[in-house]
């Protein structure tokens, strides 16, 4: 296992009246086709839990069988099948569909109920399906019926769908036998270095196999995230030019379709709002998307408390 060989860096200083008010360590990453040319932080031999943006590797599964043309799966079903959803009202809908469609018990997911990321109409108490990564355990069970699997313990590490996901995760990054640790909705994580994960979305992005997941998520972005989600956004301001997902505790992997281009950023804390500065910041030096940051920059009754300074020079 690969260990620490490096330490986190500053990405993004605030400062008030030329005081020193805040700092915000990270990692970041930049790959051509696949190979890293730009580094700061951790140096790319370093490993991670990928957290949710192992979500796209774990469902490529889906492209090696006929699953999507047997049964009938729709670009939005795809689309939250490999998201970190909000949990809106239109998130629902599409899960309950599902859960119909295949005859799913509500009951058979293992995972547990969680207040939704969107709270702006929601009332009541909160079920599985508000879960954001409700829609990737539809997807594990879907393919368990599909392959003839026993749905009972689908998120063991020995599981056969475990296991062929590992074995997925391992061909797309060429790492094997990373550390084993949980995902927060109870599934395996393997562990992967930053080298690998940028080398396994590209080789996902790069080959037409498998559009079929990330052609939905591109087309309807709100449901791959959804209300204040950061890889929605950027998809959105980059009209579909941009692939981007996000991951718990400050990562983020950005794709440059038409560049064969890849940013990855990891932050040390979960700050999602920073996540979005620093990477909007990185998304503008870089050329992909163009926007003034300040409309972005939070200050205290729209006054400029605070001057916000971007550590990460790329020239």
């Amino acid at each position: 296992m690969t260990k620490i060989i490096s330490t986190p860096e500053a990405l993004l200083t605030t400062y008030r009246d030329n005081i020193l008010d805040c700092s915000y360590y990270g990692s970041v990453y930049l790959a051509k086709k696949g190979s890293i040319y730009f580094s700061k932080g951790l140096k790319p031999e370093n490993h991670f839990f990928m957290r949710s943006l192992a979500k796209p590797l774990q469902a490529s599964i889906i492209c090696d069988y006929n699953i999507i043309n047997d049964f009938k799966l729709k670009d939005s079903e795809l689309a939250i099948m490999t998201a970190s959803h909000s949990g809106s009202p239109k998130h629902i809908e599409i899960l309950k569909t599902l859960l119909k469609k295949f005859k799913i018990k509500l009951s058979i997911l293992e995972l547990v109920p969680i207040l939704p990321l969107d709270m702006r109409k929601f009332s009541g108490k909160p079920t599985k399906l508000h879960n954001n990564c409700s829609g990737k355990h539809i997807m594990m069970v879907l393919m368990c019926k599909y392959l003839g699997f026993n749905i009972s313990g689908y998120t063991n590490e020995n599981h056969p769908l475990q296991k062929l996901i590992k074995s997925k995760q391992e061909e797309l990054s060429g790492e094997y036998n990373g550390a084993l640790s949980y995902d927060g909705c109870t599934t395996p994580l393997w562990s992967i270095s930053a080298k690998g994960i940028i080398k396994a979305y590209f080789n996902l992005l790069s080959n037409e196999k498998y559009s079929k997941i990330i052609k939905p998520a591109i087309k309807y972005p709100d449901i791959f995230g959804g209300y204040d989600r950061t890889d929605s956004e950027i998809i959105k301001l980059s009209k579909g030019n941009l692939y981007s997902k996000v991951g718990a505790n400050g990562f983020l992997i950005v794709c440059n379709i038409n560049k064969d281009e890849i940013l990855l950023l990891k932050l040390t804390q979960n700050n999602n709002p920073i996540r979005k500065l620093i990477a909007l910041d990185l998304l503008n030096k870089l050329g992909w998307l163009k926007h003034k940051s300040e409309q972005y920059e939070y200050n205290q009754k729209r006054y400029p408390v605070a001057k916000y300074c971007y550590e990460i020079n790329l020239k």
